[in-house]
C-alpha cells in the first residue's frame, strides 16, 4: 500500500490550524478540509494518511513562495507522480509555473512532463459543498482511478456504521 500511496501527492494551500507540515491535510479534527478530502476520495483511513499531504504554503500564503515551493513539488527527483492540486490559487500557481499559464480546469488532469500528471479539483473546504456533490466526487474519484488504479478510490460510503461497507468502484 505505502509504495502505489507514494505515487500521489495531496496539495493545498496553507493551514489555518499551524505550519506543521505533519498535518498538511490531516483528516482531523472531523469537518476541516483534510476530513472532507478523505471522504471525498472514499479511501480507508490508513490509505488517507499513507498518501503525501502537503500543503502549497506553511503558515500564510504568499505568491512568490507559492511558486518556488510548486517549483521543488516538481523536481524530477519527488516519489510521486500525480500531484493533486486542491482550489484555485493552488491550480493557477501551478498553471504558472508547470504549464506556461495554459488553463487547467476543475475536474481535468493535464500531463506536466512524461511520467507526471497535474489533477485540479476544487478545495474541500466547507465553502466548497455545492462543488463536492455525490456527481462531482465520483468524477474526482474516476480521474484517480484511471492515473492510479492500484488505490480502491471511492470504496467506502459515507455515513456507514465503522465497519465501512463497501462498493463497487464503478
Amino acid at each position: 500500500m505505502m509504495e502505489t500511496s507514494g505515487r500521489v501527492l495531496l496539495l493545498g494551500e496553507d493551514n489555518p490550524w499551524g505550519s506543521d507540515p505533519e498535518f498538511a491535510l490531516y483528516c482531523y479534527p472531523p469537518g476541516c478540509a483534510g476530513h472532507r478530502l478523505h471522504r471525498i476520495l472514499g479511501v480507508s483511513e490508513d490509505q488517507y494518511l499513507a498518501l503525501h499531504r502537503k500543503n502549497l504554503c506553511d503558515g500564510t500564503w504568499g505568491k512568490d513562495r507559492a511558486k518556488q515551493r510548486a517549483m521543488e513539488l516538481l523536481a524530477p527527483t519527488v516519489p510521486w507522480n500525480v500531484i493533486v492540486l486542491l482550489g484555485r490559487k493552488v491550480t493557477e500557481t501551478f498553471e504558472k509555473v508547470a504549464l506556461d499559464g495554459a488553463p487547467l480546469v476543475p475536474f481535468a488532469s493535464k500531463a506536466y512532463r512524461q511520467n507526471m500528471t497535474l489533477v485540479s479539483l476544487p478545495h474541500p473546504s466547507g465553502r466548497n459543498s455545492a462543488a463536492w456533490q455525490p456527481a462531482a466526487r465520483a468524477r474526482a474519484r474516476a480521474i484517480l482511478c484511471k492515473l492510479v488504479p492500484e488505490i480502491p478510490w471511492g470504496v467506502i460510503v459515507e455515513g456507514t456504521s465503522s465497519s465501512r461497507e463497501e462498493v463497487s468502484r464503478a
